[in-house]
């Protein structure tokens, strides 16, 4: 089943922010761990993470696009970057890549360009889609360039026509910042977050699983049940749960105080919006659990959870007021919901002095389950899509004790291929490429 609920919201426009020179570390043949392209106005902000890094032992370089633009070809600006992305892992063995910057303000132009697929999903909108899994995917089986463009007529990933790789050679993740402010602001919570040992902190080993009722019609609470699956896998973690179908009235409120009391992780599955997460009651009526005007109450300086928004379309980082003019020409592509400043998972995220650490969601309308078709008493909702993407972050985390947030993200995704038939099923295929991880990919969970 695939349910799917736009939204309305207006934002406004910000003008952007102009960074300082810097150093840029010179390169080192012996490889490095973290790789962080950035645009010159984020320069300083990319810097100062850097020297932040390599204190870690988490050994860093800095290449900026005007550099990558300069030095590499490639048919577009995008595949300049996955050309130096490739040229990166074969000459310094990098692991992780910190694709450092979003749109330039409400322009509809980008500091770190999105590559947009074709996938018509029949859903009714978004034929095309941008997914960074692109900038993950260097190579093919056979170890040639993976251009996404099998039969060379430059459009991406055309489902049904081009034949991709889709397993992640390198961990990707994005700070979708657009201006210096909120570049600045990102770097100073991952430094202050990875400088603290947390793992032993109450507020750390606590999780808000946040779920409802996700189809009514159908019966069972998806939602909850697929939290429960996911948490499970957490011991010795205290579960605060914010289940609509409960007996509890839960409200915004609710949600923010819970945050405001320190968490580390929080889950949340039910439905989706650009600025907003939503669940569905006992008397299956939408609640608006938490909205992007609601941020600013957020106070959990220090805090900071990894945050799982395992819904339709929390991470369109392509939202603008501008893209009126776009929803004019092109409706399949565009609705009025996505004429707004800023989506919910870029919100929580740049929120100076509170809100998330990291986020991982999705770009556009992802899928759930209903019922338990192969009787394991695991509702189907955990056991696939998006809700499965959730569910095995929290195993990584919880039972094989990864502890690097890109290297989780990176393994749900070549799981999910490995057993998923992704390259016949368009759902399977679009689950995976729009799972995208707004964040350091070398974010060490729970400090240092």
């Amino acid at each position: 089943m695939k349910k799917i609920f736009p939204i309305i919201l207006v934002g406004f426009i910000i003008l952007s922010g102009f960074g300082a020179e810097a150093i840029i570390k010179p390169l080192d043949t012996n490889g490095y761990d973290l790789l962080i392209i950035t645009p010159k106005e984020f320069l300083s902000a990319a810097k100062k993470l850097a020297n932040h890094k390599n204190s870690k032992k988490v050994d860093t370089i800095i290449k900026t696009t005007k550099e990558i633009y300069n030095e590499f070809e490639g048919r577009d600006n995008a595949e300049q970057i996955k050309y130096y992305i490739k040229y990166a892992i074969e000459n310094y063995r990098v692991k992780y890549v910190l694709l450092f910057g979003g749109m330039k303000t409400q322009s509809l132009k980008w500091y770190i360009p999105l590559r947009y697929v074709l996938l018509d999903d029949e859903t009714g909108s978004y034929t095309t889609f941008f997914s960074d899994l692109y900038y993950a995917d260097i190579y093919k089986n056979a170890g040639e360039f993976e251009d996404w463009d099998s039969n060379n007529d430059n459009i991406f990933a055309e489902w049904g026509k081009d034949n991709l790789d889709l397993h992640p050679d390198v961990s990707v993740g994005r700070l979708p910042c657009r201006n210096i402010i909120e570049a600045k602001n990102i770097v100073d919570k991952i430094i202050d977050y990875e400088n603290t040992d947390w793992s032993t902190s109450s507020w750390f080993n606590s999780i808000v699983a946040v779920g409802g009722d996700t189809f009514p019609d159908y019966p069972g609470n998806e939602g909850e049940e697929t939290c429960e699956v996911a948490i499970s896998h957490m011991q010795g973690f205290e579960i605060n749960r914010l289940y609509t179908t409960s007996g509890n009235a839960i409200s915004s409120n609710d949600l923010i105080n819970a945050i405001n009391n320190g968490c580390g992780f929080i889950i949340t599955r039910g439905k989706g919006g650009q600025d907003r997460i939503r669940m569905v009651n006992s008397d299956s009526n939408e609640i608006i659990i938490l909205q992007n005007k609601q941020i600013p109450k957020l106070k959990n300086k220090n805090m900071y959870p990894v945050v799982l928004l395992a819904e339709c379309i929390h991470g369109k980082i392509d939202v603008s007021i501008l893209n009126f003019f776009k929803l004019i020409r092109s409706k399949p592509n565009y609705l009025i919901s996505d004429c707004i400043f800023e989506c919910i998972a870029s919100r929580f995220l740049n929120k100076k002095d509170g809100g998330a650490i990291a986020v991982l969601t999705n770009t556009n309308i992802c899928y759930g389950n209903t019922g338990d078709a192969n009787h394991n008493n695991i509702t189907d909702d955990a056991e696939r899509f998006g809700g499965l993407l959730a569910v095995e972050f929290f195993r990584l985390y919880g039972t094989e004790n990864m502890r690097t947030l890109g290297q989780i993200h990176m393994k749900t995704i070549d799981d999910y291929i490995t057993n998923f038939p992704v390259s016949t099923n368009k759902f399977d295929c679009k689950t995976i490429q729009e799972w995208i991880l707004l964040g350091d990919p070398s974010l060490k969970i729970g400090g240092y």
